[in-house]
């Protein structure tokens, strides 16, 4: 009866021992699973946060442009305006002198 002991035991031994390998064996694979999951989820979010860099990037260059060309229109009509007195004043600055050369007040 003894022996019978011994041989449940030994069995219920190599029972657990097999249940524990198996065990080892699903942590690793489980391991395994979450190592690639976060690996993949971390890629994603890199590529979404690459999208949004790309994204503001446009965005910020779209109204730099649209900055630039209101500042070189507002620009063009100062140039426009001054030109346009420049030229009074250039007609009246020869009137002016041709009086003075001709002796006209």
């Amino acid at each position: 009866m003894s022996q019978e002991i011994i041989a449940r035991i030994l069995s219920f031994e190599g029972e657990a021992a097999k249940v524990h390998d198996d065990a080892q064996s699903q942590a690793r694979h489980v391991i395994e699973r979450a190592n690639k999951a976060a690996i993949g989820l971390r890629e994603q979010v890199l590529a979404q946060a690459r999208q949004q860099a790309q994204q503001i990037t446009a965005e910020s260059q779209k109204a730099a442009q649209a900055e630039r060309a209101r500042i070189i229109a507002q620009a063009e009509a100062e140039a426009q305006r001054m030109e346009t007195m420049a030229a009074r004043h250039f007609d009246r600055a020869v009137d002016f002198v041709l009086d003075q050369i001709t002796g006209r007040e």
